[in-house]
């Protein structure tokens, strides 16, 4: 089942959630790259989709960096479907300091961002429990969808 953040029912705060974090205008593919390495390894994962450079800089993509002690140590890469439609496609880190919760904290942290920029929903894939923990969650029923 799929998943999705209504931001209509979300009230995250970017100045309150304590969270360093950055739009990337220009990612360095290389240090992505090796968190991401790093997060697969770390959850021991065992098959993974690998990211391609292109991603990172599609006009479409955005590249959130998550900093502690101004050390780049996680990151998500979002897809803008459309203006009001965005989908969170990888989030990676290196797990150095678990008890940050950088996987959870930077879901609140896109909520307020891209509802700030007038966004409707941020699609967040399969369903799981923790994202069921999120203001404004909803599981995406059986939709037709006519041809154009």
């Amino acid at each position: 089942m799929y998943a999705r953040i209504n931001l209509s029912g979300t009230n995250y705060d970017i100045n309150s959630l304590g969270l360093d974090a950055r739009l990337l205008l220009e990612p360095n593919v290389k240090e992505l790259s090796n968190i991401y390495y790093e997060y697969v390894s770390y959850k021991m994962f065992p098959s993974v989709m690998p990211l391609f450079t292109e991603e990172y800089t599609y006009s479409q993509s955005d590249v959130v960096g998550y900093y502690d002690n101004n050390n780049l140590v996680a990151f998500t890469l979002m897809f803008k479907y459309n203006s009001k439609n965005v989908a969170a496609a990888q989030f990676a880190w290196t797990y150095h300091k678990p008890k940050l919760r950088l996987g959870f904290r930077s879901l609140e942290w896109l909520c307020a961002w891209y509802k700030s920029l007038e966004y409707d929903y941020i699609y967040l894939g399969d369903d799981a429990e923790y994202k069921r923990q999120l203001d404004g969650f909803e599981v995406l029923g059986p939709r037709l969808i006519r041809p154009f």
